[in-house]
C-alpha cells in the first residue's frame, strides 16, 4: 500500500498549480495502480513522515530519495537494508533517472516517467508484464543404465559384489566343513549347537 502525505492538510490546497516535472507510477501485479506527481524532492520508505509511504516489510523506514536535477531526478538509496534497484540493477550511488526507468524497493515496483498517467499512459514496459512460467530444463530420456561408474554399467558392479559374497559364503562353508570333518563334535561346539 502506498499513499501520498503532505506536510499538513493546507499544503494540498496551496500547492502551486504547475505541471509536475515527472511522475512516479506504482505498479501492482504488472499494472498501473497509483501515480504520484513529482514537484520536488521526495523521500520514499515505510515511515509515515515520507512523501511516499510504502507498506512493504522489505522496504526500510527511509529507503530512497528522489531529488530534482535540471531536467530529471536523481535516485539515491538512503542506506536501506535491502537496497534500491534501478531497472533490476542495485544502485550504490545517486543515479540520474530516464523516462520509463523501473525503480524497485523491496517487493514494490514503480515506473519513473515524464508522461502524465492521465494522458494515456502507455502500458508498462514489456519487462514488467507478468512473465510466463519458466520452461522446465529438458531432461535426457532415461537410459537402461542411468548410473555409470567409470563408464561401466551399474550391473557390472553389482555382479562383482555378488561374486564376492558367493566367494565368502563358500570360504565359510569350507571352514565349517574342516571343523566338522576333523572332529564331528568340535565343529558343532564352534557353531554353538552343543
Amino acid at each position: 500500500m502506498v499513499r501520498y502525505i503532505a506536510e499538513n492538510e493546507d499544503d494540498a490546497l496551496t500547492l502551486p498549480d504547475t505541471t509536475p516535472k515527472a511522475y512516479l507510477v506504482l505498479l501492482a501485479n504488472g499494472r498501473v495502480s497509483h501515480s504520484f506527481p513529482l514537484h520536488g524532492e521526495i523521500q520514499l520508505g515505510r515511515d509515515k513522515s515520507n512523501g511516499v509511504v510504502i507498506a512493504d516489510q522489505k522496504v526500510s523506514r527511509h529507503h530512497a530519495l528522489l531529488s530534482p536535477v535540471e531536467d530529471s531526478f536523481m535516485l539515491n538509496d538512503q542506506g536501506s537494508a535491502n537496497g534500491t534497484y534501478l531497472n533490476g540493477v542495485l544502485i550504490s550511488q545517486p543515479t540520474r533517472l530516464k523516462d520509463r526507468d523501473r525503480i524497485s524497493l523491496g517487493d514494490t515496483n514503480f515506473i519513473f516517467t515524464f508522461q502524465s498517467p492521465d494522458s494515456g499512459f502507455i502500458n508498462p514496459p514489456a519487462f514488467l508484464s507478468p512473465t510466463p512460467p519458466a520452461q522446465p530444463y529438458p531432461q535426457n530420456p532415461p537410459s537402461s543404465s542411468p548410473i555409470l561408474l567409470n563408464n561401466r554399467p551399474l550391473w557390472l558392479l553389482i555382479g562383482c559384489l555378488g561374486l564376492a559374497v558367493v566367494g565368502l559364503l563358500l570360504t565359510l562353508a569350507m571352514l565349517v566343513g574342516l571343523f566338522i570333518g576333523s572332529n564331528g563334535t568340535a565343529g558343532l561346539v564352534v557353531l554353538g549347537l552343543l
